[in-house]
């Protein structure tokens, strides 16, 4: 392409690039040009026709949670309209056990808002796990522990020791123990399965929660990942859908950016970060040609390897470089992710216990309920395999029950997702037998929970591995999903590594974030509104957040609010 100049490059177009690039467009007033390797923008909000024509499934990122878009919802406020637009599925989170038929359901806080129904269930199992479960329903759901939550996904890493920051944590750990989960010194210290145990008494609560670590790329046998428990509690009955597909996110903020004056470019590889004494000047794209920055470079979404490599390893150092080199991809996170193109939606045994197990979202089917089976699905992941039968343990969904967009009409999605092997332990023939086998033995074992989950029930699928993952670079060189994994050196201000945790580099004006930037993989605009509020600090640009009536974090408990109102009011 020609050369050109801006007075922003962003080296990716992923969601993060997305989102980071709606403020500089409208708030610091900015030209701002993204360049996408790729042939798409949005990244992993990726929607495609994969398992059939007409079928849609979401191929990266599926699962929303409220406070990933707060920022935008309020500093965009046709964000919503143009169609970054979620719900809830009656059930929020759910597992049913094969051995005895039974279930249990967290029902969303759209339609039990108090957690009562969701009590009531668990009340089966253990009259004293349902009040446990009401008193820390009604504790992660105010204002304390939600303002510690938006801490850790809204205040860059470097301002995370502050005194406000510090205070909301108190406040929060206060609280959790007046619930009964009292964080103390053995609980920051455990693992995630041993604290469950010790705050659940039954065998259905404590699989159910132990999973939910496992699907945020948390090995929850790990010590340490105690600390994660709250947000585990606090987004059980608060996990969101996306209306259309997630790829609507990326429409919705194409469309902004679009209005605001930001220029597009795929098929556009950034090779190279350009270095004039010091300080970032531009980009070189792979056809050779070069791209002028006035002001800012930043890279958005390539992964901390990524950001190495085009830099130059002399410029970030040795102790830098070699810190990146060590940055961990195989503590799980690799997933075995299908779409099923179907007939009819799967209807489980367990309906006749409870109706509303049909529609629920993060549906857990284990063979018992025990949390070794989530631990044993992590354990086989570490060795390159997948577990035998009786140790499969999927998580699978059906968005068409909710959202008939997702299929046509009187037809069915359904997905699935569970741990699997690294992408590079293996050649490209071996997945592909791979793949097939743990397709055959998904619908085997799934039919179990669901009978009428059979071939002939089925019109399309789509085998979405690791291996697959690689399409993505930034997901190299195993398609973990996390880019980087969860591992307790590459959580919170330590991700990816301390020294480039904060977006600063040792480049001038040469900035960086990502999935692999804290709080980690996923579809939100956490990384790129903490790299815009350094950036603001940085260059005395525009911050909304200080605008009156904007001030943090009430305005953004504020946003949560209405989140749910237009959950409730438009679906």
């Amino acid at each position: 392409m020609p050369d050109a100049t801006y007075d922003v490059v962003i080296a990716g177009g992923g969601c993060k690039a997305l989102y980071l690039a709606m403020y500089l467009t409208r708030y610091a007033g900015m030209s701002v040009g993204v360049f996408e390797r790729r042939h798409e923008l949005g990244g992993g909000l990726a929607t495609e026709e994969t398992a059939a024509p007409g079928f849609r499934g979401n191929t990266h990122a599926n699962l929303a949670l409220w406070s990933y878009w707060l920022p935008l919802y309020r500093d965009f406020p046709e964000f919503w309209e143009y169609g970054a637009k979620v719900d809830q599925y009656p059930v929020s989170g759910g597992a049913s056990f094969l051995n005895n038929e039974t279930c249990v359901a967290i029902y969303s806080e759209k339609v039990d808002p108090t957690q009562e129904k969701s009590a009531a269930e668990i009340a089966r199992f253990s009259g004293k796990d349902a009040e446990t479960w009401l008193k820390l329903s009604a504790a992660v759901s105010g204002d304390a522990i939600q303002k510690m939550m938006l801490d850790l996904f809204f205040i860059p890493a470097d301002k995370r020791m502050s005194p406000e920051v510090l205070m909301h944590q108190a406040e929060a750990f206060a609280v959790l123990a007046a619930a009964g989960v009292e964080i103390d010194g053995l609980i920051l210290q455990a693992s995630g399965v041993r604290a469950t145990r010790e705050f659940f008494e039954s065998k259905e609560m404590q699989y159910l929660i132990t999973r939910g670590y496992v699907s945020a790329a948390i090995d929850p046998s790990d010590a340490t990942t105690a600390i994660f428990l709250p947000f585990i509690l606090a987004y059980a009955n608060n996990l969101f859908l996306v209306r259309g597909g997630t790829h609507q996110v990326a429409h919705a903020a194409h469309q902004i950016l679009v209005h605001d004056g930001c220029k597009f470019h795929t098929h556009a590889e950034v090779t190279k970060v350009l270095i004039e004494n010091g300080t970032a000047t531009g980009v070189r794209l792979a056809d050779g040609s070069e791209i002028k920055a006035r002001k800012l470079v930043i890279t958005a979404g390539l992964s901390a390897g990524q950001v190495v490599d085009i830099v130059g390893r002399d410029v970030f150092g040795e102790k830098i470089s070699r810190r990146v080199d060590l940055l961990s991809t195989r503590n799980i996170g690799c997933l075995m992710w299908y779409t099923f193109a179907l007939n009819e939606a799967p209807s489980y045994i367990t309906e006749a216990i409870n109706p509303d197990m049909h529609a629920c979202f993060w549906h857990m089917l284990a063979s018992k309920a025990d949390p070794e089976h989530a631990i044993n699905e992590c354990r086989y992941a570490k060795m390159g395999k997948l577990p035998p039968l009786e140790d499969y343990n999927p998580t699978v969904w059906c968005h068409s029950l909710i959202d008939p967009s997702y299929a046509p009409p009187g037809k069915h999605v359904a997905q699935t997702e569970m741990q699997g092997p690294p992408a590079a332990m293996y050649t490209e023939r071996e997945w592909i037998e791979i793949k097939k086998k743990h397709m055959e033995d998904l619908v085997t074992y799934w039919s179990q929970f669901a009978p009428n989950m059979t071939w002939d029930n089925i019109i399309g699928v789509d085998s979405n591995s690791p291996y697959d993952c690689l399409r993505m670079k930034n997901l190299e060189p195993d398609g973990n999903f996390a880019g980087i994994d969860m591992s307790p050196c590459q959580r919170f201000e330590l991700r990816p590594i301390p020294e480039l945790a904060a977006h600063r580099t040792p480049v001038k004006n040469l900035y960086c974030t990502g999935g692999h930037w804290p709080m980690g993989v996923n579809m939100g605009s956490d990384s790129s509104y903490t790299c815009y509020k350094v950036i603001a600090e940085d260059h005395d640009l525009a911050k909304p957040w200080e605008e009156p009536g904007k001030e943090e974090p009430d305005s953004l408990l504020e946003e949560r609010k209405k989140l749910f109102e237009r959950v409730r009011d438009e679906f």
